[in-house]
């Protein structure tokens, strides 16, 4: 059977019929399939061609200009851009060479070497409510001449604010489609983040900015600050300026003037669905006189309404304007010269080691607020140098590292996000595909609401350790724990990995045991093992030096004379207040009444006998829950925050209502398989601030 890829031709002679190959086939590394529907409008198309060594790869698409890419010892990289729904592309492999940032061609036309016929489909979930967005911003001081540092010989594509949301608008594709790409490689399906968009003429592509194509396009706001741009500019603010004295001054003006900005940023807005921004400081200048970048700073994180990346925009003139200045972008050897403009880090020796660090810093700010930590090597350390290589099968001449020209640069030798990092965005809400939603233990229909941003009000969102015995520890989350991460010094060193079903993993655990001898056995190290456990619903749980953690926790509480042997949980709520202990005697427990108004205030437990015990601040008003001949306590919901707000009764046959308050999060205890709950402990004052369980 013959491939529809491959163009062919029958040569019909009087005794037979001979096939012809016209041209020679295409061998492709990631194409698709049709039906696989891509969530960014971008796609790197990676291959070879037998035909000739050199030459270009035209891409002819029914939903876009044409493209042209250098082919490389038989290698191409082709980053295409896809409009809605199928996409039909013709590659052709044709004589041609790169000449002064354009494709050049013979006198009498491009001779065709090879051609392929493929389609790729781009169809983007549609349902606002599931997928969160990323909102690309330039800030601007109050009274910004709105201008960014540019060199002389780049002054003719402008550096005004015009030029810097065409510029930011090529960025971000290639942000996407490099983590797409690297999604894709890790085998965890064709996945990136998205930027929120809005449909407006077209400058992503010059040939479709001149024809006034109309598509969406990523939307940048524009945030005006209330600070001038000498208060931004102070040196005081650089985060590169040993001597700054708020070198972390810039994320909260920056955070300030997102929440006064409003729509998507302001408070009524976030309370429900937490945003996320990339900011650009536009206003950023190398001040050559105080060898300071002014006005950058960057930075990644944020709070619980407000996910937040900022970076300056000092390297912003060596970034691409559209689709066909990319080449040129990831190619231009034209030296930095500090008479004019910034050399970061002493790493922009050219325009494109410009460009590959800047656009790459940014990126790895927003892989901070998308919630990844530093790591031993990817986009998370310094690798973002090199990520020319992904859009690019050669590497021009690097002043870093004095390497001449080369190529053919393969998928082996590209930079990409580390593997904990793709972890966290497989099952982060804003790397959903459409095939997600059909599997309820991957994304549960629960928890898909606030985009997925925020766990539903009810659910438990922290993570609980309980102790089982000196060596052995429980970690619980009813989400589910998706990672457990180990650590002897900066970066981890083991993780424990829970990946969904369809990726052949175990999917999320609600429970993962720890033996800390093993761990050490495995780690092989002495030193102190710190623990970092991260459950959906962007729940996460911090532990230093897990041995000492667990010696405290497994500590035991002798009772009756030292005649029983008591474990305590972790302390739920704060830790003010005057310490409070009781134990239950060895009767069965038949009800508790639980006093509360928005806070808990007391407990009391009923026995068998109708004797009881009292915790806490007991009063004469309280709600009850009584207990059936073969019920029994298995653990409690408990919302707290600076004091216990209110606790919900779990037992083997059903639970109680979530008594008393709806302030502060909700976490959880289960009493341990094959013990049972032996006693109440905690912080007390005019109402529990804390509240402990002891069991046995």
């Amino acid at each position: 059977m013959i491939s529809p890829y491959y163009p062919y031709a029958l040569l019909k002679t009087d005794s037979k019929i001979v096939l012809l190959f016209k041209f020679m086939p295409f061998q492709f590394e990631n194409l698709p399939p049709e039906q696989l529907e891509l969530q960014v409008p971008v796609y790197i198309l990676k291959g070879q061609t037998f035909a000739r060594r050199k030459g270009l790869l035209a891409v002819f698409n029914d939903k876009f200009s044409v493209q042209y890419y250098e082919i490389v010892d038989g290698y191409f990289k082709a980053m295409v851009h896809l409009g809605d729904g199928i996409n039909c592309l013709t590659l052709q492999h044709v004589d041609g060479i790169w000449m002064n940032g354009k494709p050049a061609f013979p006198k009498d036309g491009p001779t065709v070497f090879d051609q392929a016929v493929v389609k790729l489909n781009y169809n983007p979930i549609k349902d606002e409510s599931l997928v969160p967005k990323i909102h690309l911003c330039v800030l601007v001081g109050k009274d910004s001449p709105q201008l960014f540092d540019c060199p002389q010989a780049k002054r003719y594509e402008g550096n005004n604010l015009d030029a810097a949301v065409r510029k930011l608008r090529m960025g971000g594709r290639l942000m996407q489609a490099f983590t797409q790409d690297d999604m894709y490689l890790e085998k965890f399906g064709s996945r990136s983040f998205r930027f929120v968009e809005e449909k407006t003429r077209s400058t992503i592509s010059y040939f479709e900015e001149v024809k006034g194509v109309v598509r969406n396009e990523i939307k940048i706001h524009v945030i005006r600050s209330d600070r001038t741009v000498g208060e931004l500019r102070s040196a005081d603010y650089a985060q590169q300026n040993p001597k700054a004295k708020k070198a972390g001054e810039l994320f909260g003006i920056a955070m300030d003037a997102l929440t006064k900005y409003g729509g998507p940023f302001a408070e009524s807005a976030t309370s429900r669905v937490p945003a996320m921004a990339a900011v650009m400081i536009l206003d950023a200048h190398w001040d050559r006189t105080q060898n300071l970048i002014l006005g950058h700073a960057a930075l990644g994180g944020g709070n619980d309404r407000i996910k937040l990346a900022i970076f300056g925009s000092h390297g912003l003139h060596s970034w691409p304007m559209n689709m066909e200045s990319l080449h040129r972008a990831l190619t231009d050897t034209t030296p930095i010269s500090t008479s004019e403009v910034a050399n970061d880090c002493n790493q922009c020796g050219t325009a494109w080691e410009c460009f590959t660090l800047t656009l790459g810093a940014f990126m790895h700010e927003i892989g901070h607020l998308l919630g990844c930590p530093h790591q031993k090597n990817g986009v998370m350390l310094r690798d973002y140098l090199t990520m020319n290589r992904k859009f690019l099968a050669k590497e021009a001449y690097c002043q870093r590292t004095k390497k001449s020209e080369w190529g053919p640069v393969l998928t082996s030798t590209e930079p990409g996000w580390h593997r904990l990092d793709k972890i966290r965005f497989l099952y982060h809400p804003a790397f959903a595909v459409p095939a997600d939603f059909y599997v309820e233990s991957f994304r549960p229909t629960a928890f898909r609401c606030n985009q997925g941003m925020k766990l539903p009000a009810d659910a438990v969102c922290e993570i609980s350790v309980l102790a089982i015995d000196k060596d052995t520890l429980d970690l619980v989350a009813p989400s589910g724990i998706y990672l457990v991460e180990f650590m002897t010094g900066e970066f981890p060193d083991l993780q424990y990995e829970f990946l969904p079903v369809f990726l052949k993993g175990q999917g999320c655990s609600p429970v993962v045991r720890l033996s800390v001898s093993q761990l050490e056995s495995q780690l092989k190290s002495k030193k102190p093992i710190n623990v970092r456990v991260l459950a959906r619903g962007f729940v996460q749980k911090d532990i230093s030096d897990l041995r000492k953690f667990l010696r405290e926790l497994s500590s035991p509480v002798l009772v009756n004379g030292g005649t029983l042997s008591l474990t305590k949980s972790e302390v739920y709520g704060g830790g003010q207040g005057r310490d409070l202990m009781v134990t239950f005697p060895e009767k069965r427990i038949t009800g508790l009444q639980i006093t509360h108004g928005l806070a808990l205030d007391g407990i009391r437990v009923l026995f068998s006998d109708r004797s009881y015990v009292d915790f806490g601040n007991f009063k004469s008003h309280h709600s009850d829950f009584h207990l059936e001949e073969d019920e029994t306590i298995t653990g409690f919901n408990i919302r707290c925050g600076a004091w216990v707000d209110a606790i919900q009764i779990l037992t083997n046959k059903r639970s109680s209502p979530m008594l008393g308050g709806t302030g502060g999060g909700v976490r959880q205890f289960i009493v341990p398989h094959g013990k049972k709950l032996q006693g109440f402990y905690g912080k007390l004052s005019n109402w529990c601030n804390g509240v402990g369980f002891l069991y046995g």
